[in-house]
């Protein structure tokens, strides 16, 4: 008999739905960046931060919900300026929401783990911070490193923080 192996991201999921339904309905409109690069950034955070919380310990899935929300500000608003911080209410009462509406039918989000993809929203834009909390650090070097793998300037503390994750997947450095 062969081992089977799922991860367990029902909630990442439903929650990417989400995201994208909400983006579809905003306009391109006075936006600082272009909303096709935020759902690029948003759908492909989320699969780095899975990969690179499986190699750190990390719980996957909550490390995906927060590489797919930490810019929901920016989605949001189209407002690039500190929406790190401006994000943590939408974040918050997104994720509240989704637990009241359907946290029943596709699993909850504990209140511990809404704080650490809070958390991580507020301090994700602060990369040249370093910390001890391994969640915050996670999606802001895959933040980082998304930036990198989309053809963006990379430079200073993004290189560094690129070069963290290149590191833990054991690939040649910048």
């Amino acid at each position: 008999m062969k081992d089977v192996h799922e991860l367990q991201v029902r909630r990442l999921n439903f929650i990417l739905e989400l995201l994208l339904e909400k983006a579809k309905e905003l306009s391109d409109i006075k936006r600082d960046q272009p909303l096709e690069w935020s759902i690029m950034h948003m759908y492909s955070c989320s699969q780095l931060a899975k990969l690179l919380a499986i190699k750190r310990g990390l719980d996957p899935e909550i490390a995906g919900i927060a590489g797919a929300i930490h810019d929901l500000a920016i989605i949001e608003t189209g407002i690039f300026k500190d929406h790190g911080p401006n994000g943590v209410n939408l974040v918050r009462n997104f994720l509240q929401n989704y637990n009241k509406k359907f946290g029943d039918n596709y699993g909850l989000i504990f209140d511990d783990e809404i704080e650490l993809i809070v958390k991580a929203t507020i301090h994700h834009s602060d990369k040249k911070q370093y910390s001890d909390d391994k969640f915050v650090e996670l999606v802001k070097d895959v933040d980082s490193f998304d930036r990198y793998l989309h053809g963006k300037e990379t430079y200073g503390f993004y290189v560094d923080r690129t070069n963290r994750v290149l590191k833990d997947l054991n690939y040649p450095l910048l």
